[in-house]
């Protein structure tokens, strides 16, 4: 929607004619739905202040509001300055500002409007707004999105997959439809926010061993699977000695392999046992840690 601030030393009919040229450029370049403005009443000149602007963005029930300051350059007001004031959501975000003809606005302010509109309200786009904790890693399809949180970031209108990955390694992924010169947040819960009703503070020392305990554990037991495995191989190619067969090995190396599969499997069960030690200590101290932050 389009609202005159002040208009001295311009006619009422270029007045109403500049007001509804703003809002036919408008209809052209944003994706937003444009509404006609109210009349502009000429009283007393003045110089507006942000808090008579502020006020008169309230008054209207529009959640954009363009403001139209003129101010007539000659006599006649047939040259006059303009300056275009962007309102979102109750405050400014852009002002943009030249001077000309009537007739020769009428046929520049598209270009002006489009360049006062930010990405995500111009035609085929919508906005992403950030609401994540700092150090969170978004991707937009695959891309990663800079925007820093409370800020939107433009992208074309449609289905979109949103990654959001946390400071702690943990990521949600998920699909938001964004219409065109919309703004759709992008919110989502770590594990440990949605678990505690929090969100975390960093990563701890104490946690930072869990980790390693854990991970040293998982190393464990995979060697000892490993040293199983090993044993149980070991005298696999053996053949027994049986009628007139004379491939078959010889006591000493039946004893030798014996030997060494038994080496192998008490190394497996030592190293099975440390292994799920250090798992279950891994994850005792993860969990202290989480219900301690």
């Amino acid at each position: 929607m389009s609202a005159v601030l002040d208009a001295p030393g311009v006619s009422d009919a270029s007045v109403r004619r500049l007001q509804r040229a703003v809002e036919s450029s408008l209809k052209q370049v944003s994706g937003l739905a444009v509404g006609e403005g109210p009349a502009f009443k000429k009283g007393a000149p003045k110089k507006c202040t942000d808090d008579c602007a502020r006020d008169l963005v309230g008054s209207l029930s529009a959640a954009g509001v363009v403001l139209i300051d003129l101010r007539g350059l000659e006599g006649k007001g047939e040259r006059v300055a303009v300056e275009l004031q962007l309102w979102i959501d109750g405050e400014r975000v852009a002002t943009k500002r030249g001077e000309g003809t009537v007739e020769g606005f009428e046929t520049s302010l598209k270009g002006v409007v489009e360049g006062l509109l930010p990405a995500w309200a111009r035609k085929g786009f919508g906005g992403l707004r950030v609401q994540v904790e700092p150090g969170t890693v978004v991707k937009v399809d695959g891309r990663l999105l800079t925007a820093k949180p409370g800020e939107v970031a433009a992208v074309p209108a449609g289905p979109h997959q949103v990654d959001v990955v946390f400071p702690e390694g943990h990521a949600v992924l998920q699909r938001l439809d964004v219409a065109e010169g919309s703004r759709v947040k992008v919110e989502a819960l770590s594990p440990a926010e949605a678990l505690t009703g929090k969100a975390p503070k960093g990563s701890s020392a104490l946690r930072g061993v869990s980790y390693g305990v854990f991970v040293a554990g998982a190393a464990t037991m995979a060697g000892g699977l490993i040293a199983g495995t090993l044993g149980r191989n070991t005298g696999a190619d053996l053949t027994s000695c049986q009628g007139d067969t004379r491939t078959c090995a010889s006591l000493d190396r039946v004893q030798q392999l014996q030997a060494q599969s038994q080496t192998y499997a008490s190394t497996g069960n030592v190293m099975l046992g440390v292994g799920s030690g250090l798992v279950v200590t891994g994850v005792a101290l993860f969990l202290i840690d989480a219900l301690t932050d």
